[in-house]
């Protein structure tokens, strides 16, 4: 194969928002890897000094800190991009109002870019769309769909280059969230799973490092993505078989157990969380049993259709296998 030496002047700049989180750590690394012929990478996050940032600076990255609620932090940090990575978290400050608010800043200076060519936006199918409109209160994704909307309605122009990416429930949320979307220990020190869904329900699920490949080849495929949604996932276990693996795997005594809606969110209320968080929660969970239509919808770009040659998605066996679970049995 014929080496492009192109020099660091000559290549086109992607800016990667979230840079050491879920989706824009695993991205930032895989487009150095695999992209770097074509793309000098910027990471964006709130603290470059950080471990996980000093790692992504020394794979090559140019990595900055930046603010999105201040839009003079935000111009900073996307001058000069031919391809954004945009992601917004509700969990950061846990307000659907703040995300919404930094979604828009960032669309709006993405929107006078003279340079940009490819829009990448971390976002989320519309929950108040689900199973007939039942849900109306999952906060998460309703801030995802404002910010389509906002889009959409203000920025037709950055819309029609926009490639939307679905990532499925991530396998790390049993350790990252593990009361409220993962094991709990009970009283008699077996770990619960406990759902408002049967256990024989499939889910979408995913190994969130393999994110980085699918906005990396979102990235490399261009125009073939603008306007599109790309969805991610690697497996459907039934949650059942899920606690079954994870317990037989590590040895730990688990079961799954289906509660009602007002059950989960009775737990989720002794935990001390606010009201609209039990419901946005309560309602999140419930509507993952509907997931898998939604993920495999063929109005969606599908896993198989853009999967590199040799690429193979983590599946949860070998997910479990991996991860340290030292902080959830808190061995």
């Amino acid at each position: 194969m014929a080496h492009n030496n192109r020099t660091m002047a000559d290549k086109k700049l992607i800016v990667v928002l979230g840079a050491t989180g879920s989706q824009g750590g695993p991205a930032t690394r895989y487009i150095l890897e695999n992209l770097s012929e074509t793309y000098n990478v910027r990471a964006i996050t709130r603290d470059p000094t950080k471990p996980s940032a000093l790692a992504l600076s020394k794979l090559g990255a140019e990595v900055i800190s930046a603010n999105f609620s201040d839009a003079e932090s935000v111009k900073d940090a996307l001058s000069g991009a031919n391809a954004i990575f945009a992601i917004t978290n509700f969990w950061d400050q846990i307000s659907l109002d703040t995300e919404v608010s930094q979604a828009h800043a960032i669309n709006e200076v993405a929107s006078q870019l003279p340079d940009l060519e490819h829009y990448i936006l971390s976002s989320l199918p519309d929950g108040r769309t689900l199973a007939g409109g039942k849900f109306q209160n999952i906060l998460p994704y309703n801030a995802k769909a404002y910010i389509r909307d906002d889009l959409v309605k203000n920025y037709p122009a950055l819309w029609a280059k926009t490639t939307e990416i679905f990532v499925a429930f991530y396998f790390q949320n049993w350790v990252k969230y593990s009361t409220v979307l993962g094991p709990y220990k009970d009283a008699d020190g077996t770990f619960v799973v406990s759902m408002p869904f049967p256990g024989s329900t499939h889910v979408p699920c995913s190994d969130s490092e393999d994110s980085g490949m699918a906005i990396g080849e979102i990235l490399r495929g261009g125009k073939s993505f603008f306007s599109k949604q790309v969805v991610l996932y690697s497996e459907m276990h039934s949650e059942e078989e899920r606690v079954r693996i994870w317990a037989n795997e590590t040895g730990i005594k688990a079961r799954f157990e289906q509660v009602s809606p007002k059950e989960h969110a009775d737990r989720l209320a002794s935990y001390g969380f606010p009201s609209h968080i039990v419901t946005a929660t309560t309602e999140l969970v419930e509507a993952l049993q509907f997931e898998e239509d939604a993920m495999t919808s063929q109005k969606h770009v599908q896993p198989r259709e853009y999967i590199p040659a040799g690429y193979k998605l983590t599946s949860w066996v070998e997910y479990v296998r991996k991860e340290d679970w030292t902080p959830l049995i808190g061995a």
